[in-house]
């Protein structure tokens, strides 16, 4: 397979189905619950869909642990994706498209670095925990009382500051960081004429609904812009390669005005 068929493929992988992954879990990612019933309480045993906590079901700390698992790499890909996008610009391009591109490449670095401690720490981790302390207590090595106290650990974990699942540092350093990778990305491709400003807005609007949240629903509607912005420029490059602008020719073959 040639250099160009993988990068070819790569930026579907990235774009497409990646994203189309990430809708579909999304759709089943509850949220809502840190308050009440609380973390530890909802996680650790299915419950029937309600409204209130936005997904369409949840199977138990299982599901969050396989979620989470899918999740993680489906987000580094959607990353790459963004570097592939910003690829489109080049060394002859305007000096500030090719510093914002950087930018935004930094950006998505960051937002992929905390996002995958993120999904570490109160995604596969905090499953894992509650997966095995029910395991032990099913098996008589953990009192009610030994439960009790490790939910209140995972409860307050999930509720931190620095590591938590909702308004941590970690959190709102990843979501911030991919709706300016976005704007930066976006901006970069406007000045460089890469792409026209339509699909460039949906992009933006991914990073914003990315930043609200990546669960139900915003999840599945960022992804789902991603996705429909990808396209957009994709199909609009294609159009431009079989049917090339031919403005200067027609500036060049314009008369001249006449002078009296």
């Amino acid at each position: 397979m040639s250099n160009t068929k993988i990068w070819k493929a790569l930026w579907w992988i990235c774009l497409v189905v990646a994203p189309v992954v990430l809708v579909c879990i999304e759709l089943f990612h509850p949220a809502g619950f840190t308050k009440i019933p609380g973390m530890y309480e909802y996680v650790s045993k299915p419950e029937p869909y309600d409204p209130h906590f936005f997904s369409l079901g949840y199977s138990g700390p299982e599901w969050w642990f396989t979620l989470h698992m899918i999740q993680t790499p489906m987000v580094g890909l959607v990353a790459v994706g963004l570097w592939l996008l910003a690829n489109r610009i080049g060394d002859g391009d305007d000096v500030k498209a090719i510093a914002l591109a950087w930018l935004a490449r930094v950006l998505t670095f960051v937002f992929v670095a905390y996002y995958t401690a993120l999904d570490s720490i109160g995604g596969f981790g905090v499953a894992r925990t509650i997966i095995n302390t029910k395991m032990m207590e099913t098996k008589g090595e953990l009192t009610a009382d030994q439960v009790k106290g490790i939910a209140a650990v995972i409860d307050t974990t999930w509720q931190d500051k620095w590591v938590g699942g909702v308004g941590s540092f970690i959190s709102l350093t990843g979501s911030w960081a991919v709706f300016y990778a976005t704007v930066c990305l976006a901006l970069a491709l406007l000045i460089a004429k890469k792409a026209t400003w339509p699909p460039l807005v949906l992009l933006v609007a991914f990073g914003w609904e990315l930043q609200m949240s990546h669960t139900m629903p915003h999840g599945p509607i960022a992804f789902s812009l991603l996705i429909v912005a990808a396209l957009w420029m994709h199909f609009a490059k294609k159009r431009e390669l079989r049917n090339p602008t031919r403005s200067s020719e027609a500036k060049r073959a314009r008369p001249e005005p006449r002078l009296s």
